[in-house]
């Protein structure tokens, strides 16, 4: 009876380790098949929301999720306007991620906005109600899709300092900066 247990064990363990192989061959054919995301994360596709943090100080995190059914792509940093602003903020370059922040459905990017130098050293201050949020495709252009959001409380302070990142992965690297 042993050596059948013993050959029973052994060949449930080479009928599960060919499953494993089979289902990593399956999944490396698939992988290798798949069209790359091209398609940009818009007002259409994806939710977007801005919430203060207590940390850092002078810092709002804009987030936003792929609502859609396939990936969608947050290229570059999103294109900023607050209130009726001529301009749109500037971009942290040094914040430029190694790779194009790629969501699949359900899943979240974050971009960091720096609202004002702690400092005080900023110029032209004033309190900002509603904001933009402009997003870009692969070739660095408006999607012509932008998602209006009114901002947190009774407005934010904003100044000539004012910044946001590119998008990111994590929330704490958006809030680094």
């Amino acid at each position: 009876m042993p050596a059948f247990t013993f050959t029973t064990r052994l060949a449930a363990s080479a009928a599960a380790a060919a499953v494993a192989v089979l289902g990593l061959t399956t999944t490396a054919a698939s992988a290798s098949s798949a069209e790359p995301v091209t398609q940009a994360c818009t007002a259409v596709n994806s939710d977007t929301t801005v919430s203060e943090v207590s940390r850092p100080l002078n810092h709002l995190l804009l987030t936003v999720t792929n609502t859609g059914d396939a990936p969608c792509n947050a290229y570059y940093a999103p294109a900023l306007r607050f209130d009726d602003a001529q301009a749109a903020t500037p971009v942290l370059e040094s914040s430029q991620p190694q790779a194009v922040v790629t969501l699949n459905p359900g899943e979240s990017g974050y971009a960091g906005i720096r609202t004002s130098l702690p400092s005080g050293e900023g110029k032209n201050g004033h309190t900002a109600t509603t904001l933009e949020v402009h997003f870009k495709d692969r070739a660095d252009e408006d999607t012509n899709d932008w998602a209006t959001l009114d901002l947190p409380g009774d407005g934010v302070y904003l100044d000539s300092t004012a910044a946001v990142t590119w998008w990111q992965y994590d929330l704490d690297d958006a809030l680094s900066y």
